[in-house]
């Protein structure tokens, strides 16, 4: 085994991304390269031979011959060994809930890192508090064959709604709204309880615009501090919930 091995193990285990800092990454060396065997040499070798390529430092993209690999899986695949998540646009379009391109992939961790881009997209971290990430409502699943934890959809709602400025589309959440089953629309509002009173009294002004029954764990909730939908934009105001719309 050696160096040139590399991309055929990320291969065949379904990672398109090799994270030099990580769990996986020392699995990989420890069956293929020979001890003290640097990193950045067997990088800058398979990068010459055109077999990865750097999306950051200590982050390189294993190409596949055969498909270019979707930007969620390597999203997710930046952040394999952590706690994280895929959530607003890119979970809620993954979902088939919102059918608008998406050009920034936000996805929850413990620890906040700066953006990478890749191509066209830019795959954004942000985070939550260790409680509040524990509590988050996720899964892991599979898209086109890679492995990728998503938001549920009432998560992806609740982050739109807790941190607005995590969603590009956040002006698309009451055509999210109607598609959502009841069921899924009281977990928003219970989650939304526990995360701000700012994310419940959004949910509640979206669920009385959409003009879809206000859920049981709302219905004795009274917002004390006036919000907005989108923060510095006021629109028209709901006397019930204290926000402004857009």
């Amino acid at each position: 085994m050696s160096c040139a091995d590399v991309p055929d193990w990320y291969l065949r285990h379904r990672i398109p991304v090799i994270n030099t800092r990580s769990a996986t990454w020392l699995e990989a060396r420890s069956q293929l390269l020979p001890p003290g065997y640097e990193n950045t040499t067997c990088m800058r070798r398979l990068a010459e031979a055109g077999r990865v390529r750097q999306l950051a430092r200590g982050l390189w993209q294993v190409i596949d011959p055969s498909r270019e690999p979707p930007s969620l899986a390597l999203a997710d695949a930046i952040f394999r060994d952590a706690v994280h998540y895929i959530t607003t646009d890119a979970a809620l379009e993954a979902e088939g809930l919102i059918d608008q391109p998406v050009p920034t992939i936000t996805i929850v961790v413990r620890k906040k890192t700066k953006p990478i881009k890749v191509g066209l997209t830019t795959i954004r971290a942000v985070w939550l508090t260790e409680s509040k990430l524990s509590s988050a409502g996720f899964t892991k699943t599979s898209r086109e064959g890679y492995g990728v934890s998503l938001a549920t959809p009432a998560q992806a709602l609740v982050d739109a709604l807790a941190q607005p400025d995590w969603m590009t589309h956040r002006t698309l959440l009451p055509e999210v709204l109607v598609q959502l089953p009841p069921r899924d629309l009281e977990t928003a509002a219970e989650a939304a309880l526990v995360r701000s009173k700012a994310a419940a009294a959004r949910l509640g002004y979206l669920i009385e615009d959409v003009r879809l029954p206000v859920p049981r764990a709302l219905e004795t909730f009274v917002p004390v501090a006036r919000t907005e939908l989108t923060p510095g934009r006021r629109g028209p105001y709901s006397t019930r919930w204290r926000v402004y719309g857009w």
